[in-house]
């Protein structure tokens, strides 16, 4: 049996990402947890962010940003990201977050965060209240510990330890066990099919 719950937007979980804007001593940090890849030719991400959101002013201003995936570690300050307004406090300074320089756009990357993009804005999609912004992703980064050099570089998970948002019930969690391996783990119910 099921129960119904009307139009929600509940989908979990979904990465608790910090999205940086502007740059120098003007960048702005601001929690997105509306976000999701949409493209792979070419890299696409996509965010969604309030119209009455700062940081949406700023992104727009430059057409760039950058996303950034926290560990679990920083839950607290990423949900402080998604609290104050980039308007009245500095929140690199709040939280002790340090901007590093981006290498394809001014937009800087965040130091403690383990995997970083760059992105350029390439199309905006009106959303009721929200803005959909679709952004190419231009180069991302990974701390090289994350990084296992015996597999081709393939990005460890578990060591990314990544932040993940849960609505509805507004809960953040870290990610858990691996399953298995897309594009393999479903290879075995495929066979049976022949």
């Amino acid at each position: 049996m099921k129960k119904q719950l009307g139009p929600s937007n509940a989908i979990f979980p979904v990465p608790a990402s910090l999205v940086v804007s502007g740059k120098g001593k003007d960048a702005n940090i601001i929690t997105i947890a509306w976000i999701g890849i949409v493209s792979a030719t070419p890299p696409t991400v996509g965010i969604s962010i309030k119209k009455s959101r700062y940081s949406l002013e700023k992104i727009r201003e430059s057409g760039e940003f950058t996303v950034n995936i926290p560990s679990a570690d920083y839950f607290q300050k990423v949900d402080y990201c998604g609290l104050i307004t980039g308007r009245k406090r500095n929140k690199f300074k709040d939280t002790g977050f340090t901007p590093i320089k981006s290498i394809k756009i001014d937009a800087p990357i965040i130091e403690e965060c383990p995997y970083n993009m760059e992105c350029k804005i390439l199309h905006e999609i009106d959303v009721g209240g929200w803005v959909l912004i679709l952004g190419e992703i231009l180069e991302t980064h990974v701390d090289e510990d994350k990084v296992d050099l015996s597999e081709k570089g393939k990005i460890d998970i578990s060591k990314i330890n990544p932040l993940v948002y849960c609505a509805k019930v507004r809960e953040y969690w870290s990610m858990g066990d691996k399953l298995g391996y897309g594009f393999e783990a479903g290879k075995e119910l495929v066979k049976g099919l022949k």
